[in-house]
């Protein structure tokens, strides 16, 4: 993997050693924007709150006995190919390789929230993850915040998987041990990663990953507004040739790559 950033740690796979459908666990990228915390698996707990029937805790034995599912999807940082945009944007300077793709297991969202119940207000599903640090560039809230993403319910209703194992194998705790969502269609900063909280409300959620990172400006009807990133876009990357790799003249050569 390629180093673009030590401290939080990240990561980029090296694009152009695409060769399958699957992105194999040690070429997946790894996007942190906290310190990857350190959570033991006897310890960990999942608390669902909020806009509920009836708020729940459920331990790693708890969620394990739920029925499992498998899915598999993509995972693109939205800043992926960032170095480059013309002009400059700050950031984690991601080339081609801020995605892959993996077969990810665990159990829907969907049986998570039945167990506590929706009420007739819940609007949003808040995914909290157990990293957290300050922001360091302004503008940024005082203080150290865990990062946290909303889907709408319906959307949680949907497809979302809480996955604790990665192409058959646990969790790395890079790629989120013990749980992290999944949200197939959407960005990577959706997927939560290290997942300890999930609050349903009853208000759209304002959170700094919501509305300040991860959201761009919109005009519909008059004055523009911010709204967050969700769906991804339609993306085709040539893995091969690579920009310095030399092609010989003359021979056929089969160029690779991802939609």
């Amino acid at each position: 993997l390629i180093l673009r950033q030590s401290q939080p740690l990240n990561l980029e796979s090296p694009f152009g050693a695409l060769d399958g459908f699957i992105t194999r666990n040690e070429n997946f990228f790894v996007r942190c924007h906290f310190p990857i915390p350190e959570i033991s698996r006897d310890t960990w707990r999942l608390k669902i709150t909020g806009e509920v029937q009836r708020a729940i805790e459920l331990n790693w034995d708890d969620l394990r006995a739920m029925p499992e599912t498998s899915v598999t999807a993509t995972i693109e940082c939205a800043g992926n190919g960032r170095v480059f945009l013309t002009p400059h944007v700050e950031g984690a300077q991601w080339e081609r390789g801020a995605v892959g793709n993996a077969e990810w297991t665990g159990v829907r969202l969907t049986e998570v929230l039945q167990r506590a119940g929706l009420t007739a207000s819940a609007r949003e599903v808040i995914l909290s993850g157990a990293d957290r640090g300050e922001i360091e560039s302004p503008p940024r809230p005082g203080g150290e915040i865990h990062y946290a993403r909303s889907l709408s319910v319906a959307k949680a209703n949907d497809d979302v998987l809480l996955a604790w194992r990665m192409n058959g194998q646990e969790l790395s705790p890079a790629h989120g041990f013990p749980l992290r969502a999944i949200v197939p269609g959407w960005y990577g900063m959706a997927a939560v990663k290290w997942l300890s909280a999930i609050t349903v409300t009853a208000e759209p959620f304002h959170g700094y990953y919501q509305s300040v990172d991860y959201a761009y400006w919109q005009r519909e009807s008059g004055a523009p507004s911010l709204v967050p990133i969700t769906a991804m876009q339609v993306k085709a990357q040539i893995a091969r040739p690579d920009p310095a790799e030399q092609v010989p003249v003359g021979q056929s050569y089969l160029v690779r790559g991802a939609a």
